[in-house]
């Protein structure tokens, strides 16, 4: 990748991952640049429309035409399209909320949602960007990748981003990831967002890729003995949709650790 490039994505990917607007010196810093390389990058990229500057401020925060580009990139997810109807149901079924979620490079990001009917219920960011490393919905996506892939992840993400796993080490990772496999399903207690819990399963969406389709709710109702009851439905909605995407047999072995 061209250098300018790289740099100008490292910057729209810092913008996205923080809650608030940065200085350019403040953006240098997280980028590791100076801060004359970050703010001639604010400045090119702001007449795109995919970095805007607060006037009274001087800081700046994704643009405008990030969001056109996400709706865009949402649209063209096909999945999204033949889960929804079995969503739909499955949230009849349940009456939780139900994601759907996929890669993006070392994250994630729910491309789908239907939330529950109750005032009191568990909610997602659509397109933002969420710890691949964290949560039901992001282990299942980090089993579907080939071992490989994944010691690369696991080293450039570093030991302390797997708190969840004990010990958190490669090794660790994988007994947890196959753990989860053999039954089909993964859970999450209060992991991505406090005071949600979350069961999640794979969707297949290719030869070797996969997508997250998970149940949550608040952790005061949607207790483990629920979310256990809720996998049949939750690996029957799956099985349904993976039939819709032409996958409806297992895919062959290989060097990958499976989810089912």
């Amino acid at each position: 990748m061209n250098e300018s490039v790289r740099k100008a994505t490292e910057v729209l990917l810092a913008l996205s991952e923080v809650e608030r607007h940065l200085s350019a010196r403040e953006l240098a810093e997280l980028i590791d640049v100076p801060k004359s390389t970050a703010q001639r990058l604010l400045q090119a990229l702001e007449p795109s429309g995919l970095v805007r500057q607060d006037l009274a401020t001087r800081r700046y925060g994704l643009g405008p035409r990030t969001l056109t580009l996400g709706m865009a990139f949402l649209e063209r997810v096909d999945v999204r399209a033949e889960a929804r109807p079995h969503m739909h149901r499955l949230h009849e079924e349940l009456d939780e909320t139900i994601e759907l979620s996929i890669r993006a490079g070392a994250s994630r990001i729910y491309v789908e949602q239907i939330e529950a009917r109750s005032e009191l219920k568990a909610k997602a960011e659509l397109g933002r960007l969420y710890p691949l490393w964290a949560g039901s919905a992001g282990r299942v996506l980090l089993a579907a990748m080939p071992r490989d892939e994944l010691r690369r992840f696991t080293a450039e993400a570093g030991a302390s981003a797997f708190t969840h796993v004990e010990p958190p080490t490669m090794a660790g990772l994988v007994a947890q990831l196959e753990a989860e496999s053999g039954r089909g399903y993964a859970m999450a207690f209060d992991e991505t967002i406090r005071g949600v819990h979350t069961i999640a399963t794979p969707v297949r969406i290719g030869p070797s890729e996969v997508a997250a389709l998970s149940v949550s709710g608040p952790s005061s109702r949607f207790d483990e003995p629920l979310m256990r009851s809720a996998a049949g439905p939750l690996m029957a909605a799956a099985a349904a949709i993976d039939a819709a995407m032409g996958f409806a047999t297992p895919a062959p072995d290989g060097e990958q650790v499976h989810t089912g």
